[in-house]
């Protein structure tokens, strides 16, 4: 109903912002590590979401249209309400939420306040899938925006010796790649993978 909210901020408290747009006051609940970098006066953009409940009308709001796209994926886990999913994003920032997931790195969720390592499990297990062809998509608009032979060719070098595409794909949508040569290129992935 609501994509964003282009205002001022009128005010600031610890876990929502007041927004004046054109007069009339939002209140927007926000990740606190977005909070902080606000100051009174400032004009922004929101990206935000408005749950309803029968008795509860709440927007959420997020720098980034990334940041709500994560939250809306995680509100879709079942016991993750809004408040946690806004508290997970608090802590943890989505791209290393995103690896996190994908690398089923349990204790990095787990290191949230408030997430046990039953529901650190339950978010990988029901957004492992969702997280990883998101990113294989990135790759592949990627891909085709540099158009590079050379990241196709290390990827086929790369499956040759026996790794998963995805798993590839994955690694090589969080490195520079732009000007390297296949080597480098297959270099680099495996030094990432080995860290991983």
């Amino acid at each position: 109903m609501y994509a964003f909210f282009n205002g001022k901020v009128d005010s600031i408290y610890k876990d929502k912002i007041i927004i004046d747009v054109n007069n009339i006051g939002y209140e927007i609940n926000m990740p606190e590590s977005d909070i902080l970098s606000l100051n009174l006066g400032d004009n922004i953009k929101i990206y935000t979401y408005l749950n309803v409940r029968e008795d509860d009308m709440r927007l959420f709001g997020f720098k980034t249209s990334e940041s709500l796209e994560f939250f809306k994926k995680l509100i879709t886990v079942s016991g993750v309400g809004p408040r946690v999913a806004l508290g997970i994003i608090s802590n943890v920032d989505v791209e290393s939420l995103g690896v996190a997931i994908a690398t089923e790195n349990v204790a990095a969720l787990k290191s949230v306040p408030g997430i046990g390592p039953k529901m650190a499990q339950k978010i990988i297990f029901e957004l492992k899938d969702k997280v990883l062809k998101d990113k294989t998509e990135k790759v592949s608009i990627t891909l085709k925006q540099n158009n590079s032979k050379n990241i196709e060719e290390a990827i086929t070098a790369l499956e040759v010796l026996g790794y998963n595409q995805r798993q590839i794909k994955e690694v090589i949508s969080r490195l520079d790649l732009s000007d390297d040569s296949v080597e480098n290129i297959i270099r680099k992935v495996l030094k990432e993978m080995q860290n991983l």
